[in-house]
Order: structure tokens, then sequence, then C-alpha cells
């Protein structure tokens, strides 16, 4: 076996590699514009499934203002559909919210690239102290009516929220109320019953 040799020098370094994608994306529910800091990739209507239908999605979903369609069109009856969600604020007789009655909510998915984590928090209008609030507002979803059949996501809809404009007719499309906390397997205090719950994203 013969000597091992001397080790040879070291070869140029090579190219850097791409970085990975950073930041976060979150939609601003009853708003068109991003807050400061963030950029605007689109904004458009809120939708979701009518609020008597059983079937359908159990998500809001934020649809852009303009729709890409290709050239398919289907006219069976059972397809599930995408409605305009409404604010159905019913918050006795109180002022909070009420320019945006009736009418039909906005979004807006805003992307922070100096972001890495993105949480909604519930019952809180503040954020810890080592995270940054995007904005902040009230907790809404699908009421408990008794011809209210689907039950569906939870969202924080800005406490600034606008109308669409020109909407407000009370056409009872996908509906949204505001959402409260109930003394029952939660502690009262501190929290209340029938108090509107806040959020934070």
């Amino acid at each position: 076996k013969g000597l091992k040799g001397d080790i040879g020098e070291k070869g140029m370094t090579g190219p850097k590699g791409d970085m990975g994608s950073s930041g976060v994306v979150y939609i601003r529910w009853g708003k068109t514009t991003c807050p400061n800091g963030a950029d605007k990739v689109y904004y458009g209507r809120a939708a979701g499934s009518h609020y008597n239908t059983k079937g359908g999605t159990s998500d809001f979903l934020c649809l852009p203002e303009v729709p890409q369609y290709k050239n398919y069109y289907s006219s069976v009856s059972y397809l599930p559909e995408l409605h305009g969600v409404e604010y159905d604020l019913d918050n006795g007789g109180t002022s909070l919210l009420r320019q945006v009655y009736e009418a039909d909510m906005p979004c807006v998915l805003c992307s922070v690239s100096t972001r890495s984590k993105m949480i909604m928090i519930p019952a809180h209008y503040e954020c810890p102290s080592d995270w940054n609030r995007e904005y902040s507002g009230y907790l809404m979803s699908t009421a408990e009516y008794d011809n209210h059949f689907g039950r569906s996501t939870t969202i924080c809809v800005d406490e600034a929220a606008e109308p669409v404009p020109g909407s407000g007719a009370n056409t009872n499309p996908s509906i949204v109320y505001f959402m409260r906390a109930v003394c029952n397997g939660l502690p009262c205090p501190p929290y209340e019953a029938n108090k509107l719950l806040t959020c934070a994203v």
C-alpha cells in the first residue's frame, strides 16, 4: 500500500444558493387596503355558502374583484355555490359598525416580507409584546338560527370595516354576525356573558 499524498488546494467557493421564500400573507376582512408595511396582493369580495344551505363550503374566501374564467359552464343544480358575505350586525342597539349593517364585505390579501409567522388571536385586540399587530377587530361567524344550517370558520373583521360601495340591500347571501362568549365551560370572570369578542392579527 502506497503512502497517502499531500492534501490538495481548496477549490473555489460555489455560487450562493437561492434564499428560501420568507414572509407571511393574511386576509384583512372588511377592508380593501393593507396596513403600513404590508403589500397588497389583491383585493376583492368576501364570499361563502348561503346561510341556509346544508352543503357547500364552511370557509369564507376572499375572491378577487375581477375573476379569471376558462371556457367551461355547468347548469347542474346541486353544484356548490358561493355568495357574497353580508354584515348582519345586530348589536343590541349600539352604534358599533352600524355603517356597514346589511352591506356586503370587501377583503384584501396582504403580504409582509419582514414577518415569519402569522396568527389570529381570538378574544384579544392586542398582541403579545414581542409580536407585531397588523390589525384588530371583532370575531364574526354565522348565527345560531334554526334556519341557518351551516357552520363556518371564524374570521377577524377589521374594527374599521367598510362596505362594498353601492351594497346594503339586505339580500341575505352568506351572513356574518358578531360572536360572544357564554359562561358554559368558560370562566366568568374574566369572560363576560354577551360581551362581543375582539381579535387581533
